[in-house]
């Protein structure tokens, strides 16, 4: 991979990093997925803290930052470093896929794939949510992949993997509820796996929703941590619920490049 199809793939990714970081923060539990789209297309980027709508050069990634101290030029309130650390990711991403699966569909439908779950494994964590628009988005992309070819599953397992991804979280769920009155496991994570199962094959479905569990139970001793504790972000997720679709998604993650 020469060095100026890096610098562009690198490039890439940093824009795809700013635009996973708009989408994050103009997500909220109380919009609809039309008004989300909305906030997401129409409205300008402005500083959270002066209202100030940003300029051209300011969003541009990483680089403003650097050059703006990584502080907003209009009223001088720092900018919280995730927001170039998420576009520093990206490009590293970009680079490995496409120096590792050559530029083709799969790798394009693999980036797509990682921009999602990234999102989702962010606002699962602040909101304990999965939205529903994220999840038949994977959803839909894995029967497109599967119907033309472009990842390793026929499109008849892709459907056998999603009904199989919705009965192995969804029938322990209804049995929880029925002994216990109470909701054990979300709604969405029942269709984060539906939707996961059009991308591993089914196969697996078991072995990935074992790695998750193990997952959420180290993540689980993190959060129990004494040590821990000060640094929790001050975020809608005050509670010990640990999110379990960041635990089904690093796991699903893991098996699609294994």
């Amino acid at each position: 991979m020469n060095i100026i199809l890096i610098l562009i793939t690198g490039g890439i990714g940093l824009c795809l990093g700013s635009f996973v970081n708009l989408i994050i923060s103009r997500y909220s539990p109380s919009q609809t997925t039309y008004q989300f789209l909305v906030t997401i297309i129409f409205k300008r980027s402005y500083c959270p803290q002066c209202k100030h709508n940003l300029t051209g050069f300011s969003l541009i990634p990483v680089i403003s930052w650097l050059i703006q101290g990584g502080k907003c030029r209009f009223c001088q309130t720092s900018i919280a470093i995730h927001y170039p650390a998420m576009e520093m990711l990206f490009a590293i991403i970009n680079i490995f896929i496409i120096t590792y699966y050559s530029i083709n569909l799969w790798s394009i439908m693999l980036i797509l794939l990682t921009m999602i779950f990234i999102i989702l494994i962010i606002i699962d964590y602040r909101y304990l949510i999965l939205p529903n628009c994220f999840n038949y988005l994977i959803l839909i992309l894995g029967l497109i992949s599967s119907t033309f070819g472009i990842n390793q599953i026929v499109l008849y397992d892709a459907w056998i993997g999603m009904v199989l991804g919705m009965l192995l979280l969804g029938v322990p769920s209804l049995i929880y509820y029925l002994i216990t009155k109470r909701i054990g496991l979300g709604g969405g994570d029942i269709k984060l796996l539906a939707a996961l199962g059009t991308w591993v094959n089914y196969h697996y479905l078991p072995i990935l929703l074992i790695i998750a569990c193990m997952i959420g139970l180290i993540l689980f001793a993190i959060h129990k941590h004494p040590y821990l504790t000060k640094f929790k972000t001050h975020t809608v997720n005050q509670s010990k619920v640990i999110p379990f679709g960041p635990c089904l998604i690093i796991a699903a993650y893991c098996l699609l490049l294994s």
